[in-house]
């Protein structure tokens, strides 16, 4: 599973958990109910067999025996695909988070020329946090903000407490600061930033257009627009994303960006990703 620095893996779990655990729950007790299922249904296959041929007497015993073994084999197919789905996100959500993260931070070419950094779609704080242990490090005066649309109230998704709550128990509160705040329309001036990073959020702009319409396309450019806004020129960009990489590298060539690069693909969620970074011209 590779290392996790000093902290571990389960530390690491203990202090972000998993941003989305209602759907983790949700496939381990579907896989847990169909297991169920096929362990009645291996252990009663006779008498089910024999009572489904007693009541429809015109289809033989073999048939039913076939007809449950498949259906067992299918309900435990589909009990596997679940386990399979719920491992694959607390791997993205725990394990593959953090080491994106760090190979973020690591894409940042010189940390010492660095200041101010934006964290866009910061979520529950993972790479925020990284961010901040790096100017930690640095030992100056850096901060790191993170923008986020937070959700309050009942049902709540995320909070902007909770995020912060993280930048404590990673002591890096003195680092952090948390704004709300739309990805298309972050609130702060032109050239703000001497950094941007930002992961998995890009690619929710506009998806109730539907991820590969015309629309949602322009609202993931508006994103991209309003990173390029806030930074610094001479700044560098690095952002981690579904699907929309190879879109990203060609959007910011048009807009005349320098040094873009694109990651090889890593699948998070069972779907490709890139890593994305850029600088930003000194003449814009």
């Amino acid at each position: 599973m590779g290392r996790a620095g000093k902290r571990g893996w389960l530390k690491i779990y203990e202090i972000y958990g998993v941003q989305e655990a209602g759907p983790v729950a949700g496939l381990v007790w579907q896989a847990t109910a169909l297991g169920v299922g096929v362990g009645l249904l291996y252990f009663y296959f006779s008498t089910c067999t024999r009572a489904l041929a007693e009541t429809v007497k015109f289809v033989p015993l073999q048939a039913w025996g076939f007809f449950i073994g498949f259906a067992m084999g299918m309900m435990a197919l589909m009990a596997l695909c679940f386990i399979i789905t719920a491992a694959n996100i607390l791997y993205t959500n725990v394990v593959l988070r953090h080491k994106m993260a760090r190979r973020m931070v690591g894409m940042v070419e010189d940390w010492s020329k660095v200041d101010s950094v934006l964290d866009v779609g910061c979520g529950r704080g993972h790479l925020l946090n990284t961010v901040a242990l790096r100017l930690k490090k640095e030992g100056g005066g850096g901060r790191v903000v993170g923008v986020d649309l937070w959700l309050n109230g009942k049902g709540t998704r995320k909070s902007m407490a909770s995020t912060l709550n993280t930048s404590k128990l990673e002591q890096t509160q003195e680092y952090v600061t948390c704004k709300s705040g739309d990805a298309r329309n972050l609130p702060f001036s032109d050239q703000y930033f001497d950094a941007v990073v930002s992961a998995l959020c890009l690619n929710n702009l506009g998806e109730e257009h539907g991820r590969s319409t015309a629309k949602a396309a322009k609202e993931r450019l508006k994103g991209l627009q309003e990173i390029i806004r806030v930074l610094k020129p001479g700044g560098q960009a690095v952002l981690w994303d579904l699907f929309h990489g190879p879109e990203y590298e060609v959007k910011l060539r048009d807009l005349g960006m320098e040094s873009v690069t694109i990651s090889e693909s890593v699948p998070a969620y069972m779907v490709p990703s890139h890593i994305v970074a850029f600088k930003k011209p000194l003449n814009r």
